[in-house]
């Protein structure tokens, strides 16, 4: 996937399920190596909901954000704004 300029993988297999589920996250992002790791046992909407939480830790790394917030403050935003995000992109994209 493309992020800005970046390709990005998206890795969500069991050997990635195993570090991710032992950190108790559903996924994590690395901008720095241009992957996202995402739990592959989730139900399907956690799963696309993660996965967009992720990219929004990608885009943030992007912007002149990251300089001025908190790795805390980050993840408040993101997490306020990922559910209803991917509530707005479900119903434009499946329309």
């Amino acid at each position: 996937m493309k992020i800005g300029p970046h390709n990005v993988r998206i890795i969500s297999n069991a050997e990635s399920d195993k570090k991710l589920h032992s950190d108790g996250e559903y996924g994590n992002s690395d901008p720095q190596h241009l992957v996202l790791h995402v739990r592959s046992d989730l139900p399907d909407s956690v799963w696309h909901e993660t996965v967009l939480h992720e990219i929004l830790h990608h885009v943030w790394a992007l912007t002149p954000l990251a300089s001025r917030y908190s790795s805390e403050q980050e993840e408040e935003v993101i997490r306020a704004l990922s559910p209803y995000l991917y509530q707005i992109v479900g119903k434009v994209v499946n329309r």
